[in-house]
């Protein structure tokens, strides 16, 4: 979808704008907070070219691309900071769930590129049931509920032979430690793939739960079948032996339609797993007599879930998925063509998740609970009044000057 903000030259900065970014955190010295703010709005609208230089057409005439590319390489600002301040006033930004659960979500995901003098690219594949790819990736932590989802940290993971390089699991955890929940969060699920579902995080979150006085922690992970339960069993010798007949039959809403709905069967079991302690699994599967090797299997510390609700706590995670694509196909991630330094490719893509976090706060109007939304829609629509204010703003800027001269 093109909008008419990528033909023009912009040239003002409304109120309506300006009070996206009023009280964020003063890390900035020079003209750096204008030029941040400049590229995190062209970053918000445009759908064209969004390599540096594509958003200096659009900028200011008094903005040049090497104002953007001086701000990336200004080495004395985090962009963790400014982003864990956006991140805090999204979350504020929206009505709370009445049941006071906050559901944390973390997965990981890559940005194609080419060049090979980036530092931070490598060659890799997400499983071993896809292609290979060379470009960047990078770890996500997204808070949900109803139908808002929201970023709240990020870590790039760097290439296995860099001095600094970390693990997804082990950037996962730092990200976990410095996550702090909004005070009205009762409940705090942590939802995330096999991938994540290491004996190291589970702990860690059961760490959180012992810690924390005013909330509860919890998980509902999916987890490989090569763990083994306390009594030297593996959950793989659980799910080949488990008779059909033992399955029940259950249904859980679909997300943000829940006229539709899907069908599953489903075991239970309450168990010990080793190095971790109770539990309670889940076997899922879509057909009573699927095989054993399309049978997913999750696992929480909230015990007293039913498998149904845990079905349901999981299908959570998808958001995330949907939060990838708007971050890539619609603000741009990863599109600056910014090389040679990590800190330089981390500050590029934490703009472009704050433009999300300003774009959604912006147009929260257009957001409403129990209904389905796009930010390519939000987009558009942010995009359409910024352009009718400039033209207003222009237009009576030239009926003053031709009142001073008359």
């Amino acid at each position: 979808m093109e909008t008419i903000a990528q033909y023009i030259r912009l040239s003002y900065l409304p109120d309506f704008v300006r009070v996206f970014f009023k009280g964020m955190p003063t890390v900035f010295r020079y003209r750096h907070q204008l030029v941040f703010t400049w590229l995190v709005l062209i970053q918000m609208i445009l759908n064209g070219q969004r390599t540096l230089k594509g958003i200096a057409k659009v900028a200011p005439s008094h903005i040049a691309e090497w104002h953007f590319r001086r701000l990336l390489c200004a080495g004395y600002w985090s962009v963790h900071i400014v982003f864990w301040w956006f991140a805090e006033a999204a979350i504020n930004a929206f009505p709370q769930p009445e049941d006071k659960v906050i559901y944390v979500v973390a997965d990981g995901s890559k940005k194609d590129k080419r060049g090979k003098k980036n530092p931070v690219v490598q060659k890799g594949r997400t499983s071993r049931h896809e292609a290979y790819f060379f470009g960047i990736k990078f770890v996500v932590l997204m808070v949900h509920w109803d139908v808002y989802r929201i970023p709240v940290d990020f870590c790039i993971v760097l290439p296995k032979g860099h001095p600094n390089y970390e693990t997804e699991n082990q950037l996962f955890r730092k990200m976990l430690r410095r996550f702090q929940p909004p005070a009205w969060a009762k409940i705090v699920v942590v939802i995330a793939d096999a991938a994540f579902a290491s004996k190291d995080n589970m702990k860690l979150i059961k760490e959180l739960d012992r810690l924390d006085q005013n909330r509860r922690w919890g998980f509902v992970f999916a987890i490989a079948r090569t763990w083994n339960m306390e009594n030297g069993k593996s959950l793989s010798n659980l799910v080949k032996h488990i008779p059909h007949q033992n399955f029940q039959r259950t249904w859980i809403p679909r997300l943000a339609n829940e006229t539709r709905r899907k069908t599953y069967w489903v075991y239970r079991k309450r168990t010990r797993l080793r190095h971790i302690g109770d539990v309670t699994i889940v076997l899922s599967k879509k057909g009573r007599n699927v095989c054993p090797k399309k049978t997913k299997i999750l696992v929480t510390n909230l015990v007293d879930l039913t498998a149904r609700q845990m079905l349901f706590i999981y299908q959570r995670r998808w958001p995330i998925e949907i939060l990838f694509k708007e971050l890539k196909s619609g603000l741009g991630l990863g599109e600056h063509q910014v090389t040679k330094d990590v800190d330089r490719i981390q500050k590029s893509i934490g703009i472009a998740i704050i433009a999300y976090l300003v774009l959604i706060r912006a147009r929260r109007k257009d957001i409403h609970s129990g209904q389905p939304w796009s930010i390519f829609q939000l987009k558009n629509n942010f995009a359409n009044d910024l352009i009718c204010n400039q033209f207003k703003h222009n237009l009576e800027r030239k009926l003053n000057r031709l009142m001073k001269v008359a």
